[in-house]
């Protein structure tokens, strides 16, 4: 994978981004299955997924606690006391006289209250809550597709490095024939000693790069690890048929683009998002008008103090009615909020526009980026071609002493430059491939 490619890797590792394009390159069956047990290992044990669904199910419980409101509210109340002697005293407060009172005090009620009315403010708490938790699942999915990105990219890297792994091993067999060949002809006296030595030195130059891209592995790995949330899961490498080109333009851009604006989450949540400002303008309406509840009481008092002397009895009587309240500052403090309810309206809605705009040019660069990245491929192939074909004229023209030892690393270093651009063409068609589908939401 070129360093293009690795830096969108790495920028991605700390923010999500969004730029891709189209072009249907199918993977095989072999890379399909990979990505899908990555992504299922990662639902079940990456920590921000597992996050994502411990959000959903506290607003799945909001539900149920805004629909509480719907049911009767209950209260009992009950007491002892102790009633100490009343006096009685003139208007002028100059005489007093004891009155004896009954000692021992009680008071116990119960009262019921179900509200009929609140102008569609439980209706619309239930209806907000529900809103949040699909707010919540949009969110989850969001982060899902997010963590699939990344493994994807993080999956992609691994093969890329496993792929140059392949060619440096070629080459690096290829050297060590060719040093064997060289010192067999030295032997013959038709060979110099510098040759050998200058094949070795780029034998050397092989076995470093090879253990660079292998010790690179290792940190792709690990990190690949990371954003799984474990390291039980072993890799295998995929053959370059797992990533062959299948399917090159199955879907025009402009497909694309429909698929992205009905799939893409974070459209979606734009939109609920609108749909709970709306709902927040209705509950804050509703302030406004008055609410109507049924109420019934029952008390059970004594003794009787109103009476005089007072009576040592317990009075029992209940009630049931219609109860009316209304907060007269609703008049003046509603409104502002209504303003800025209404404002906030707009607000989601004037993002949810610019949004759509944003994900039309990330579709449309995702789209570009494929097309262009299966024309480099093309290109590439037919490099490797001509580097292999100048690399076999060249070399038997160095074994018939026709040419130095100068161009046959030449031409063995552009072939190896060809194939190692190759091998990263054939990966970055792939990663283009699900970087369009990554802008569209479909992974």
């Amino acid at each position: 994978m070129n360093s293009k490619m690795r830096k969108m890797v790495v920028l991605f590792c700390s923010t999500t981004a969004l730029c891709m394009p189209h072009a249907a390159c199918a993977q095989s069956d072999e890379l399909s299955g990979s990505l899908s047990q990555l992504y299922n290992v990662a639902q079940q044990h990456n920590a921000t997924l597992q996050r994502c669904q411990a959000a959903i199910n506290e607003a799945q419980a909001a539900i149920e606690t805004a629909r509480m409101s719907k049911l009767p509210d209950i209260t009992g109340q009950a007491s002892v006391s102790y009633i100490g002697n009343a006096r009685l005293w003139n208007r002028q407060f100059g005489e007093s006289t004891g009155a004896p009172m009954p000692h021992y005090g009680n008071n116990f009620l119960l009262r019921a209250e179900q509200v009929l009315y609140t102008g569609g403010a439980i209706k619309g708490g239930i209806e907000l809550a529900q809103q949040n938790a699909r707010m919540q699942q949009l969110s989850a999915q969001n982060e899902e597709q997010r963590v699939r990105y990344m493994l994807t990219s993080l999956y992609l890297q691994l093969h890329s490095l496993r792929n140059q792994q392949q060619v440096y091993n070629t080459h690096i067999l290829l050297a060590e024939q060719q040093i064997d060949l060289m010192k067999k002809r030295r032997q013959q006296g038709v060979s110099l000693r510098n040759d050998v030595t200058r094949y070795e030195l780029q034998l050397q130059q092989l076995k470093l790069a090879l253990a660079t891209v292998t010790d690179q592995q290792s940190i792709w790995i690990k990190q690949l690890y990371t954003a799984l949330g474990t390291d039980s899961l072993q890799f295998q490498a995929l053959g370059d048929e797992a990533f062959a080109e299948r399917t090159i333009l199955a879907k025009g851009e402009d497909e694309w683009q429909q698929l992205a604006m009905k799939q893409h989450l974070g459209l979606q949540q734009s939109q609920l998002a609108i749909s709970m400002s709306q709902t927040k303008e209705r509950i804050t309406r509703a302030e406004r008008l008055p609410k109507i509840a049924v109420i019934a009481e029952d008390h059970l008092d004594g003794p009787i103090t109103i009476e005089v002397p007072p009576i040592n009895k317990n009075l029992n009587y209940w009630y049931v009615g219609l109860g009316v309240s209304y907060n007269f500052s609703s008049l003046f403090k509603t409104k502002r909020k209504m303003r800025q309810a209404q404002l906030a309206t707009t607000l989601a809605q004037s993002e949810l526009v610019d949004l759509q705009q944003k994900v039309g040019d990330a579709v449309h660069t995702a789209y570009v980026n494929l097309q262009t990245a299966r024309t480099q491929l093309l290109s590439h192939q037919k490099s490797v071609q001509l580097a292999t074909e100048n690399y076999e004229v060249v070399s038997k023209r160095y074994e018939n002493g026709l040419a130095l030892v100068t161009d046959l690393t030449d031409a063995a270093n552009v072939r190896l430059e060809s194939e190692l651009s190759l091998a990263n063409a054939r990966i970055n068609l792939v990663f283009c491939y699900y970087n369009l589908k990554y802008a569209a939401h479909l992974l």
